[in-house]
C-alpha cells in the first residue's frame, strides 16, 4: 500500500521516524513531507497531493496544531480534511502532554470522524510503533479479499434500482454497495429473527428512522436477500451487504391537480436523504462491526416528482411552477462514485445537499 504519514514535524520527529519504519518493514511504499524534493509547487500543493497518492494515511496528533495557513487550518488539518472522504485514516494520538485549545477542537473532530476506525494512544517511540504496525496490518487483512472495484459496486448499486415508476406518490431510493466485495452476512445470520427485529425497531423509532410507525411491517427473505416492507416504504439487505432504502416524501399541495404528479422540497428531500445515509451507516455498523467493508459507493434516485422547488419558492407561488416532460426516476451517484464508508454518518449533509444538487441538475435539462 502507499502511505502518508500526516503530522506537526516539530517536536514529533521521532514518533514520524517510527511510523516511517514501521511502514517500510511491512513493504508499503511511504510519503511524508520531509521527503519530498524541490518542486514549482508549493509545500501545500505538494503535501494535499501526497495525500491523495496514498492509499492510507496516518495522522499523528501530538500537543500542537501547527501554523494556520490561508484556510484557517493548520497544514495537519487540511491534510486530514483532504484525505477523510477517500482514504482510511489510522489515527494515532499522543498522550501525556498539555495540548493547545486548537488541537484539542482538531482531535475531537478527528476522533468523530474516526467512530468505528483504528485510533490509539501513544507515550513513547515503541508505543506508536508497536500501534502503527497492527493497524497498518489488520487493515492489510481488511483488503485480503480483493481490491475495491469501483465499476462493480456501481453496477450491483444500479441493478438494485427500481425498474418502473413509483406508484405511491414522491419517494428515494438509496442504495449502497460496499468493497471489496465479499460474504459479510452468512444465510443464517441474515434469517436470524434477531437481526431483523433490530433493524425493524430502528427503522421505526431510531433517530433516523426511516419507516411509518402508524403501518405495519412484514419480512421476507427473498432472492437471498432480507426484505422488510412497508405500504410505502422498504429495506433491502444482502449478503454482502449492500443496502437498499426505499423512503417516500410527501408531495406538497396533495390536494391541487399539481399535487397529484408530484412536488418535491428540496429542504424535504436533502432532510430525508440524510436519515437514509446515517441509518444506512447504522446497518453497516450493525452486521460489520469490525470494518471488512472500508468503501461505498452510494447511488440515489427520486420517483414520481415533475418539479423540485425550495420550500420558499414554492411558498410564493404554490400553484405555478414549471413541470418536467418526463416521469422517469432520476438517478444520481457521486463522480467518482467511490468513497470511504465513514462518509455515511460523517459528511452525510455534504452527501445531501450534493446528491440534491445532482437530482435538481437533471430534472432542470
Amino acid at each position: 500500500m502507499k502511505v502518508f504519514i500526516s503530522s506537526v514535524i516539530r517536536g514529533l520527529e521521532g514518533y514520524r521516524d517510527a511510523a516511517n519504519r514501521a511502514a517500510r518493514a511491512l513493504r508499503h511504499e511511504v510519503k511524508r513531507a520531509e521527503d519530498f524534493t524541490a518542486a514549482a509547487a508549493t509545500p501545500q500543493q505538494t503535501c494535499l497531493a501526497g495525500v491523495r497518492w496514498a492509499d492510507v494515511v496516518i495522522l499523528i496528533l501530538g500537543a500542537r496544531y501547527g501554523d494556520r495557513q490561508t484556510s484557517g487550518l493548520s497544514a495537519t488539518h487540511e491534510e486530514y480534511r483532504e484525505a477523510r472522504e477517500h482514504h482510511p485514516v489510522l489515527v494515532l494520538v499522543q498522550q501525556g502532554e498539555t495540548v493547545e485549545a486548537a488541537q484539542q477542537t482538531f482531535i475531537r473532530e478527528v476522533q468523530d470522524w474516526s467512530t468505528g476506525h483504528f485510533t490509539a494512544k501513544f507515550s513513547t517511540v515503541d508505543d506508536l510503533r508497536d500501534e502503527v504496525t497492527a493497524a497498518l496490518r489488520d487493515l492489510e487483512l481488511s483488503h485480503a479479499v480483493g481490491p475495491v472495484d469501483e465499476k462493480e459496486m456501481l453496477n450491483r448499486a444500479k441493478a438494485l434500482l427500481p425498474d418502473s415508476r413509483h406508484s405511491l406518490g414522491v419517494a428515494l431510493t438509496l442504495v449502497v454497495a460496499g468493497g471489496p466485495r465479499q460474504q459479510v452476512l452468512r444465510p443464517k445470520e441474515l434469517e436470524s429473527s434477531e437481526l431483523e427485529e433490530a433493524i425493524t425497531k430502528e427503522a421505526l423509532f431510531g433517530p433516523c428512522k426511516i419507516l411509518n410507525r402508524k403501518l405495519g411491517t412484514e419480512s421476507e427473505i427473498r432472492d437471498d436477500a432480507l426484505r422488510i416492507t412497508q405500504e410505502k416504504g422498504s429495506i433491502y439487505l444482502d449478503q454482502l451487504g449492500t443496502v437498499r432504502l426505499v423512503v417516500p416524501v410527501a408531495a406538497e399541495d396533495e390536494g391541487h391537480p399539481f399535487g397529484s404528479v408530484g412536488v418535491a422540497i428540496k429542504e424535504q428531500i436533502e432532510e430525508t436523504l440524510q436519515r437514509m445515509l446515517r441509518f444506512s451507516a447504522w446497518l453497516l455498523d450493525r452486521i460489520d462491526a469490525i470494518q471488512r467493508i472500508s468503501d461505498v459507493v452510494p447511488v440515489v434516485t427520486l420517483e414520481g416528482a415533475l418539479a423540485l422547488r425550495t420550500q420558499a419558492e414554492h411558498s410564493r407561488s404554490p400553484h405555478s411552477f414549471s413541470i418536467r416532460v418526463s416521469n422517469d426516476a432520476v438517478i444520481v451517484h457521486l463522480n467518482p462514485a467511490r468513497r470511504h464508508r465513514a462518509v455515511l454518518k460523517q459528511d452525510t449533509r455534504v452527501l445531501a445537499e450534493d446528491f440534491v444538487t445532482l437530482i435538481a441538475r437533471k430534472m432542470h435539462r
